[in-house]
C-alpha cells in the first residue's frame, strides 16, 4: 500500500529507516535525532480576506500575472551555461518558451516525441514557430521505452508509477548528449491556477449548498452532509464515499496529508459558495499531495543526466499571487487556468491555448505485453498471492494499463534491489515478455 500511495504522498521510501526531504522541507540533524520544520506552509500564509475582499479587474489581474511571471522567466534563465525549455502543446511550458526567448534569444526547445500513439510533437512545433524557437524532437520507441523503463525506477527507488516518466528521463538525457544544463519547465501552473479537471469534479461536489439547488434540500440534510463531506472534502479524498473506506486510509497512510484536506478546507471557510471554497481547497492540497510527487520525480530524473530543472512557476511571488486569486480568476465557463490562458493568448497560438488538457501522454501500447514479468516474479512471493490468482492478476494487467504500469514496476523494483538483477537484464526480460505477447 505505501508503494502504491508514493505518488500521493513521495516522502515515503521503500527502504528502512530512509525518509524523503520534502518540498519546503528544514531538517536539522543533531545528536538527538532529526528535527523536521516546514520553512513554507500554506496554513501559515493563506489570507482569507485577500481572497473574499478581491476586487479587482480582469484586466488588473492579467496584467499583474504576466509581470510576475515575465520577472520570474528572467529570474530563472540566469546561468552561465546553456538554457533551454520543455515545450509540449500546452499552456504552460508554451508561455515558459515564449518568455524565455526574450532574455535568451539563442533558446531552443525539447518535446518529447512518442513513436507509438498520439504525440503532440507537431502541436508544440506550432508554439515554437510562433514564438521563434526551434523545437528539437525527442524520439521515444518501444526499444527507447524498455531500455529507461528500468533506470527510471531504479532513479526513483519507486514503481515508476507513469509512463511518462520514461519520457522524462529521455528528454534529459538528450539535454546532456546536447550540453544543456538548465532546462526550464511549466510545473506548477495547474496546482496554482486551476487547471486540473478533478479540481473542478470537486467544485460540482458541492453545488448542492449553491442557489438555487439549495432549495431542493432540507436545512437539516444539509447540514447534515456538509458535515460529513468536509471531512473528504474534494475529488481525491480517500473515502468521499465511504467513511469506511477513509477511516482505513487514515490509520494506515499518511494522516498529515490527509487530515490536511480538511485543514485547508476549514481555513477556507469564509469563501462563498462551499463550491468555491472546495476549488480553491482543492489546489492548495494540490501543493502537497500532486506537485510533491512530481517535483521529486523531476529532481531526481532530471539530475540523473546532471541537468537542472528550474520551474519559473514556482517563483515567491507568483506562488503568493495565485493562492489568493478568487476561483473566477482560476476557473470559469467550465474553462481551468482561466487567467493564465488570458495571458498566454497574448504569446503563443490560440489553437493551443484553447486545446483541452493532454497531459504528458504516451501511449499503453509501450507497456503491453510486458505483464507476463509478474508469472514466477519477485512481487508474487512479496505479496503471497495463491497460485491460482497470479494468471488473474495477469490478466487484469492486460486490461487495464495504470494497474500493469504499477504492478510491473513493482515487479521490476523488487528484482532489482532484492534480486540482484541489473537494469540492463530487465531491459532483456522486458523485450522477451513483449516478443511472446506478439
Amino acid at each position: 500500500m505505501r508503494l502504491a500511495w508514493q505518488s500521493r504522498d513521495s516522502s515515503y521510501s521503500l527502504f528502512d529507516r530512509i525518509e524523503r526531504l520534502p518540498p519546503a522541507g528544514l531538517w536539522k540533524i543533531t545528536d538527538n535525532g532529526i528535527e523536521k520544520r516546514r520553512f513554507w506552509h500554506v496554513l501559515d500564509v493563506l489570507e482569507t480576506a485577500r481572497i473574499t475582499g478581491d476586487v479587482s479587474s480582469d484586466a488588473e489581474h492579467t496584467a499583474t500575472l504576466e509581470a510576475l511571471l515575465e520577472d520570474s522567466v528572467g529570474l530563472h534563465c540566469i546561468a552561465d551555461t546553456g538554457v533551454a525549455t520543455a515545450c509540449s502543446s500546452g499552456v504552460d511550458s508554451g508561455l515558459i518558451t515564449a518568455l524565455a526567448k526574450r532574455f535568451r534569444p539563442e533558446v531552443h526547445g525539447y518535446v518529447v516525441d512518442p513513436q507509438l500513439g498520439r504525440s503532440e510533437a507537431e502541436d508544440a512545433g506550432r508554439t515554437g514557430r510562433h514564438v521563434g524557437v526551434p523545437l528539437r524532437r525527442v524520439p521515444v520507441d518501444r526499444d527507447r521505452f524498455f531500455d529507461l523503463w528500468p533506470r527510471v525506477i531504479w532513479h526513483l527507488e519507486s514503481d515508476g508509477w507513469h509512463a511518462s516518466h520514461v519520457g522524462l528521463l529521455a528528454l534529459a538525457e538528450q539535454c546532456r548528449v546536447d550540453g544543456v544544463k538548465v532546462l526550464l519547465t511549466g510545473e506548477g501552473a495547474d496546482e496554482l491556477f486551476g487547471g486540473y479537471p478533478l479540481q473542478a469534479l470537486s467544485l460540482k461536489m458541492w453545488r448542492s449548498w449553491s442557489w438555487p439547488r439549495r432549495l431542493l434540500h432540507s436545512k437539516r440534510s444539509l447540514d447534515r452532509r456538509f458535515e460529513h463531506q468536509r471531512r473528504a472534502p474534494y475529488k481525491v479524498s480517500a473515502g468521499n464515499h465511504s467513511q469506511m473506506e477513509r477511516n482505513m486510509v487514515l490509520r494506515a497512510l499518511s494522516p498529515e496529508l490527509n487530515f490536511l484536506q480538511t485543514e485547508i478546507f476549514d481555513r477556507l471557510q469564509p469563501v462563498a459558495p462551499p463550491a468555491d471554497r472546495a476549488f480553491l481547497g482543492h489546489c492548495l492540497y494540490d501543493l502537497y499531495s500532486h506537485l510533491q510527487d512530481i517535483l521529486h520525480r523531476h529532481d531526481r530524473l532530471s539530475m540523473a543526466a546532471s541537468v537542472e530543472l528550474r520551474v519559473p512557476f514556482l517563483e515567491n511571488r507568483l506562488i503568493d499571487f495565485a493562492i489568493h486569486l478568487p476561483r473566477r480568476q482560476k476557473y470559469r465557463d467550465k474553462t481551468g487556468k482561466w487567467l493564465l490562458r488570458k495571458v498566454a493568448q497574448k504569446h503563443i497560438p490560440r489553437q493551443n491555448v484553447q486545446a483541452r488538457k493532454i497531459g504528458f501522454e504516451i501511449s499503453s501500447e509501450f507497456s503491453a505485453g510486458t505483464e507476463t514479468l509478474l508469472r514466477g516474479g519477485f512481487l508474487r512471493d512479496a505479496m503471497k498471492w495463491p497460485t491460482a490468482s497470479v494468471e488473474d492478476m495477469i490478466q487484469f494487467a492486460r486490461r487495464e494499463e495504470p494497474s500493469r504500469l504499477r504492478l510491473v514496476g513493482m515487479e521490476l523494483f523488487l528484482r532489482l534491489h532484492a534480486g540482484g538483477e541489473t537494469t540492463g537484464t530487465l531491459t532483456e526480460a522486458l523485450h522477451a515478455a513483449a516478443r511472446d505477447r506478439s
